[in-house]
């Protein structure tokens, strides 16, 4: 029963992070869709040899929405980090039992 227990608990220990990563997934974004679509249209087309100019503006572009989608949840890998020492652990009492 108790290995049973502990193996159970491991599951929903890993399935948590990707519960919660779900969860964040499904959030609708707060900003409005009308200044990015602006925003699409200015962007040139892609081309084989981009100026330092258009790279600069990819650049800021691509840091701003950066900025903009950063939250305060902590980064993937350290939940799948976190998960993975547990199920570990776990997976080492079980054996050890």
């Amino acid at each position: 029963m108790r290995k049973l227990l502990l193996t159970l608990s491991a599951c929903v220990l890993c399935a948590a992070p990707l519960k919660a990563q779900a969860a964040l997934a499904s959030e609708s974004p707060s900003t409005p869709a009308a200044p990015v679509a602006a925003e699409t249209r200015s962007v040139p087309a892609p081309s084989l040899f981009p100026t330092t100019d258009e790279v600069r503006q990819q650049v800021v572009r691509a840091e701003r929405e950066r900025a903009e989608t950063k939250k305060a949840a902590p980064n993937q890998d350290f939940l799948y980090l976190v998960a993975a020492i547990v199920v570990g652990v776990v997976i080492a009492a079980l054996i050890l039992d």
